[in-house]
């Protein structure tokens, strides 16, 4: 088993100190006790990432942060369930538990890669992927959206096969793009909580508030420690209730297609750019680089700061 690649020095501890008391105001002892369990998941000698593997961090890091996140969420959600804020008969969302099932799916697919890296190769967790989408979608055709209001689009999305496929294949493509684009401490956490907060403020949904608490403690500690990372474990996981958020929020006229696309964008845009870029230089698509708008930003900012 690797050493651990974390020893705490004096600045270590500052830092450490500095995140348990900013987690006390925003969060209570909530975010007190959410800071003691992140700081013991960078503790532990498994999962961990490599100094020099692509991305902006130059430090090591463990890649557990998704499945600690979920894990905090899932502790406050239970907590709520045994209060009684939180119906038990249906799922979180309001909807069956097969949602919830597909979301620890695509958990499952990332921890794997997290705990070995490489373990499963690309077009594997591709398939995989189209697999438990394809079973969802099937299961609740509900999240196909059918109004998007484009001229042509709505009669094609209209086609049951053809609004199948679109809605797993967008499914896909934007756990991928969440995937693809946590490169940058802070960067996809912070579009995390953002979007989680945004969805409790509009709608008082008690598992958005959970996630924007876990997400909201995890940015913090990310962003400052640099010592914990979503892996492919949060980007899969917290990605698929994005994606299936909007998808839910959308198709009851909580949130408008504009909004939704504004506030995703920045992912989905990468991922495009991404794959356009790698297909034109004649690279295979599913190899990483270190060559994203995040990548690209903080080279430039580097070299003038």
């Amino acid at each position: 088993m690797d050493k651990n690649l974390f020893v705490l020095t004096g600045k270590d501890l500052l830092k450490l100190s500095a995140m348990m008391l900013l987690g006390t105001i925003l969060f209570g002892l909530t975010g007190l006790v959410i800071m003691i369990i992140l700081q013991w998941f960078t503790r532990q000698s498994y999962a961990q990432d490599s100094v020099d593997k692509h991305g902006i961090s130059q430090i090591g890091a463990s890649r557990l942060g998704g499945f600690a996140v979920m894990l905090c969420a899932a502790g406050l959600l239970g907590a709520g369930t045994y209060t009684g804020l939180i119906d038990a008969e249906l799922g979180p969302l309001g909807v069956d538990y097969f949602v919830w099932i597909t979301v620890s799916c695509c958990m499952g697919l990332g921890l794997v890669e997290d705990l070995k890296n490489d373990y499963l190769a690309p077009r594997v967790r591709l398939y995989s992927e189209f697999a438990i989408f394809g079973v969802m979608v099937a299961v609740t055709p509900q999240f196909i959206p059918l109004t998007l209001g484009i001229w042509g689009l709505d009669a094609v999305m209209a086609l049951p096969v053809i609004g199948f496929v679109l809605t797993v294949m967008f499914c896909v493509g934007f756990i991928n793009a969440v995937n693809m684009a946590d490169g940058a401490n802070g960067l996809i956490p912070g579009i995390l909580t953002i979007s989680f907060s945004l969805f409790y403020a509009e709608t008082g949904s008690l598992v958005h508030a959970a996630l924007m608490t876990s997400c909201g403690l995890f940015t913090i500690f990310n962003v400052i420690s640099g010592r914990l990372f979503l892996g492919d474990t949060g980007s899969y996981g917290l990605g698929a209730i994005l994606v299936l958020s909007g998808l839910y929020f959308y198709e009851r006229g909580v949130f408008s297609a504009s909004f939704l696309a504004v506030l995703l964008a920045y992912p989905c845009i990468d991922f495009l750019m991404t794959l356009a870029r790698r297909s034109w230089q004649g690279r295979s698509i599913f190899l990483p680089d270190n060559d994203h708008l995040h990548n690209r930003l903080y080279f430039h900012f580097q070299k003038r700061f």
